[in-house]
């Protein structure tokens, strides 16, 4: 999938993360609310829960092109992760310096362990990403590493609402704290994972002086409920359709996830949870970021047409469904 992901796990001890901050031990200390404590952040409760339930984080993506310009290294700095349960926070991962990750050297379902951590619940209604802004950037082919800009209390501008279930605010002067805002359970006897996809497509987008601005739209989804779906869309003639927007639509009306077709019309949605999906077609898309993306080899009856609802598929966890040509 063309997405940064970040897959969470819960393991029953520690696997030598470094601990630190006021956040080290949630379950002694309540942290004063400031500007870079949030109001969510209090005391963990671990009373309440499956013993022994275990949490691990794999972040990774693959490189989309930003306005013609193709995206070679993305790092982030990540300070701390959080899961959120009613206001309660589980740190996961805390670190003496960020721990820098080029998202982009994980690709597909794979993805860097960033956080092991042990929990005290299997059920948690948010994942809370604190990241160091002075060591996240990109590098885009043939350039110099540059700084990535994160946009904050904005809402998606996207077509169909990618990325309303994540908020970014700022934490202090130096970091912002990335809020995914869908429940999400870990089930006993399970693999006990989750995969959180950062959407780089939807996310990312050059402001007029070409700076690399960051709008984040994540997704997550339990890792042994999770499954794909993949596809190419042609025009009536069988050529393809390159960079088509295909959104996944829940049957509550919610964006499960997107992707963008290549040059011979293929894409594939990933981390999408067991259930049917809506498969919509944007021949003419804004991404949660506000960057326009435009489809190419449309038939010229249909460029005019911005959308137009595709297939309904069913995916299982574990397994890639094939939607097959879609007709533009």
């Amino acid at each position: 999938m063309k997405h940064v992901a970040l897959r969470v796990c819960a393991i029953a001890t520690a696997l030598g993360l470094t601990a630190c901050g006021s956040h080290a031990n949630p379950a002694a200390q309540v942290p004063q609310a400031g500007p870079n404590v949030p109001n969510i952040m209090k005391p963990m409760d671990v009373g309440g829960g499956p013993s022994g339930t275990r949490l691990n984080v794999l972040l990774g993506d693959a490189a989309p092109d930003i306005s013609g310009r193709t995206l070679k290294r993305l790092d982030l700095g990540i300070r701390e992760i959080d899961a959120v349960e009613n206001g309660q926070v589980t740190v996961l991962a805390s670190y003496d310096e960020p721990r820098i990750v080029n998202v982009l050297a994980h690709q597909d379902d794979s993805g860097e362990s960033v956080a092991n951590a042990n929990v005290a619940r299997n059920e948690y209604q948010q994942l809370r990403l604190v990241v160091d802004l002075p060591s996240s950037g990109v590098k885009f082919e043939g350039e110099q590493r540059a700084p990535l800009t994160f946009l904050v209390n904005v809402a998606s501008a996207s077509s169909l609402g990618a990325g309303v279930s994540t908020v970014t605010s700022s934490d202090g002067p130096a970091a912002v704290d990335i809020l995914v805002t869908q429940p999400f359970s870990i089930p006993v006897d399970h693999t006990n994972a989750v995969r959180l996809d950062f959407n780089a497509f939807e996310s990312l987008a050059l402001d007029s002086a070409g700076n690399a601005l960051a709008r984040p739209a994540l997704f997550v989804a339990p890792i042994d409920d999770m499954g794909k779906v993949k596809g190419h869309v042609l025009n009536p003639n069988g050529s393809p359709v390159s960079n088509a927007t295909v959104v996944a639509v829940a049957q509550d009306g919610s964006v499960a996830n997107t992707d963008w077709t290549d040059d011979k019309g293929r894409f594939v949605i990933g981390t999408l949870r067991s259930g049917t999906y809506t498969l919509v077609v944007y021949n003419s898309y804004t991404t949660a970021v506000g960057r326009t993306v435009t489809a190419s080899g449309e038939s010229a009856s249909n460029a005019s047409r911005q959308s137009f609802t595709g297939p309904t598929v069913t995916v299982t966890g574990g397994q890639t469904t094939a939607a097959g040509s879609i007709a533009d």
